[in-house]
């Protein structure tokens, strides 16, 4: 089971800290956060979920640096661990119930982004209660991480 989420208690404190002690942006210095990395330690992969709401786009540096570090590892990964890349969603508004959603540019349904996110840790549906099975037969599109 998947441990419950603790929405919006983040503490920006330490954002604030990094913002005001470390160095500007000028200087060459960079910060940025990720949303989110799925690994399925049972399948030995992992991919990296940047999110987007009010049809945001990933800023030009932090999509280098993604880019990069994707690049990197992929080069460089553990044998036996496959990386499927950097990937983004972006909501026209804020969720699936208030606009379009697109995963890499291309929309896609909150059903078929949820296939596409289980797919990529589990291609044969185990631990996934059968979900992939039952829904795999109404998606039109090949699910590949």
């Amino acid at each position: 089971m998947t441990r419950p989420e603790f929405t919006g208690t983040r503490d920006l404190k330490f954002s604030g800290w990094i913002r005001q002690q470390l160095p500007d942006s000028g200087t060459g210095y960079f910060v940025t956060d990720m949303d989110f990395v799925l690994e399925n330690w049972k399948t030995r992969k992992i991919m990296f979920l940047e999110v987007k709401t009010r049809s945001a786009s990933v800023k030009l540096g932090q999509n280098i640096l993604f880019h990069n570090i994707a690049r990197w590892i992929a080069k460089g990964i553990d044998r036996g661990w496959e990386f499927c890349g950097y990937h983004t969603v972006v909501f026209e508004n804020t969720f699936f119930d208030d606009g379009k959603c697109f995963f890499d540019d291309d929309e896609i349904t909150e059903t078929e982004l949820m296939l596409k996110l289980a797919s990529f840790c589990d291609h044969d549906g185990a631990g996934t209660g059968g979900l992939l099975e039952k829904a795999i037969e109404n998606l039109q599109r090949p699910l590949v991480c």
